[in-house]
């Protein structure tokens, strides 16, 4: 890979985690409802309550979808396929995570805490991140295995 591809797929990273980060606190402090003790910040209070998670999975999921899309620019006639069905896959593994885990105004973590308990909701979210990751780790390992057997990688 190139070194315009590895700062493109890096960019891409940093990009969508500050966005989830501003995104989060600035909707804190835009609430008037909400109020923080002064000893704590916005940063501290994303950071206590584990959303940095979220906005890792959120990251690696988009580094992962546009290396396949450098990919796929590269090699735009054989990488179309395999392009769309990450895309698709990363897409529904986070409608399906954002279902479960109710932050789209489903009652699955009033269910989940109901059943579980109140501590299963810490848990959640360094679940989501350890799926993504594993699920982009053997993405990658397919799409780069399938680039070797077709010949055309390095």
């Amino acid at each position: 890979m190139k070194i315009s591809q590895l700062l493109l797929v890096g960019v891409s990273f940093a990009a969508v985690f500050l966005a989830h980060i501003l995104w989060d606190m600035c909707g804190q402090s835009s609430s008037p409802w909400r109020t923080l003790p002064s000893e704590q910040t916005p940063w501290s209070q994303y950071l206590a309550s584990g959303k940095i998670w979220l906005g890792l999975s959120y990251g690696l999921a988009a580094a992962f979808a546009v290396y396949c899309l450098t990919r796929l620019y590269q090699y735009r006639k054989r990488a179309v396929a395999g392009a769309v069905g990450g895309l698709t896959l990363v897409g529904f593994l986070y409608a399906a995570g954002c279902f479960l885990l109710g932050c789209c105004g489903s009652p699955m973590l009033a269910v989940y805490a109901g059943l579980f308990g109140s501590r299963f909701a810490g848990f959640a979210k360094p679940l989501v991140f350890v799926i993504t990751a594993v699920s982009v780790g053997i993405g990658y390992v397919l799409v780069t295995r399938k680039m070797a057997k077709a010949g055309t990688c390095c």
